[in-house]
């Protein structure tokens, strides 16, 4: 099957390697994840039988992700019906081949699989053990011509991880390295954005920019938690909006009961114009927690204006930036393991640090819209809650 679409150099080095294990390691908008979703839909498309597994640690995490990049690039590429996609079982039949989607959380599930590929997105989520098992159901019998392989893809920051240490040291693993500059398609300004890294943290430069082996250090949020469930009868529900367009409009459900903070990513999607905005929320807002405060970023106050005209209970935000993670500290921290794109700022959100590497009171500016979205909740909600109350008699 011949299908026209535009791929990066990426596609094409994967498209090349010879390897059982392919490791794409790069910076931000590399075009890694991209370029491994086209090469599946390609193989799927063109081996008849071809069983594709694609995986992340956890099942909610990959339906915003990968699953959800895989199904929009087979409805860009007129590939998709349907009567061929089974969301319950999370399956995509593409003529003959299959793309089958799961996670890890529970192990079951792979036992008795067999694939000709398999995807591990983030994989740096994954252990050690998790790699041998997965690479075990590789097992498929391949299309004439075809190998068996294993793509991982994943931010590389952490350089005393299983990955480097001990998966890049075996047989039969080839490493592709790519960073921004590899792709063409970027939104205008984003490169600026990557390169302006170094004066504030040079491991995140490091990371995101030039897409080398760094490390996890000064975190702010060390102590947070995942959580399965919101919990029932929270003493207060809030959320918080950080606006956004060629970067992802962020907005954060905050339940708050026993003196601990629950963090739910509601929405997390870019090119979200106020319009759109509106009917995302609600759709995705219960309607009993629609009088709830919404606290948006203060910076746009007509945004907030036709929001509040909807009906929805929008709040210019404080924006103080030590203030709102105090005040997030001095709650005990839970984060819905369905909220992927909060996890992963979560988990990378530092201090910066001086030529020294000495850490400074203000945090990397980076990958921040959800945690920014859920500072602005906590700091005004519970700033306006101490508020001293008044009353003439």
């Amino acid at each position: 099957m011949r299908i026209e679409v535009p791929t990066t150099r990426i596609f094409s080095a994967n498209l090349a390697a010879k390897a059982r294990t392919v490791v794409n390691i790069g910076g931000a908008r590399s075009s890694k994840s991209h370029s491994i979703a086209q090469i599946l839909i390609m193989r799927a498309a063109n081996e008849p039988g071809a069983r594709i597994g694609v995986s992340r640690k956890t099942m909610p995490a990959l339906e915003r992700t990968a699953y959800r990049l895989i199904i929009s690039l087979l409805k860009d590429y007129g590939l998709y019906e349907t009567a061929n996609h089974n969301k319950s079982q999370r399956l995509y039949r593409l003529g003959e081949s299959t793309l089958e989607f799961f996670s890890l959380d529970d192990p079951e599930k792979i036992k008795s699989s067999e694939f000709n590929c398999l995807w591990l997105e983030e994989a740096n989520e994954f252990a050690w053990d998790d790699y041998l098992v997965l690479s075990t159901r590789l097992s498929a019998k391949p299309a004439q011509g075809a190998r068996n392989r294993l793509y991982l893809s994943l931010n590389p920051s952490e350089a005393d991880g299983w990955i480097p240490k001990q998966l890049l040291r075996q047989p039969d693993v080839e490493l592709i390295h790519s960073t921004w500059r590899d792709n063409p398609h970027l939104p205008p300004g984003y490169s600026a954005i990557l390169k302006g890294l170094k004066e504030q943290d040079e491991n995140a430069w490091r990371v995101y920019d030039l897409g080398e082996w760094g490390s996890r250090r000064g975190l702010i949020y060390p102590d947070w938690q995942p959580a399965d469930f919101l919990p029932e009868n929270p003493e207060e529900t809030i959320f918080g909006l950080d606006f956004g367009f060629n970067n992802p409009t962020a907005l954060v459900r905050a339940d708050i009961k026993d003196r601990t903070l629950f963090a739910d990513e509601t929405i997390y999607e870019t090119g979200l114009t106020n319009r759109v905005l509106i009917d995302r929320l609600a759709e995705t807002v219960p309607p009993e927690l629609r009088n709830c405060p919404l606290y948006a970023d203060a910076a746009e106050p007509a945004r907030i204006e036709e929001l509040v005209l909807a009906g929805w209970n929008a709040v210019p935000a404080d924006k103080s930036v030590l203030e709102g993670i105090e005040t997030l500290k001095a709650f005990r921290l839970r984060v819905t393991r369905r909220s992927a794109n909060l996890i992963k700022e979560i988990e990378n959100y530092c201090w910066r640090s001086d030529a020294a590497g000495s850490p400074l009171d203000e945090p990397v500016k980076f990958n921040d819209h959800a945690l920014d979205a859920l500072r602005y909740a906590a700091r005004t909600h519970f700033r306006r809650a101490a508020a001293p109350q008044v009353s003439f008699i």
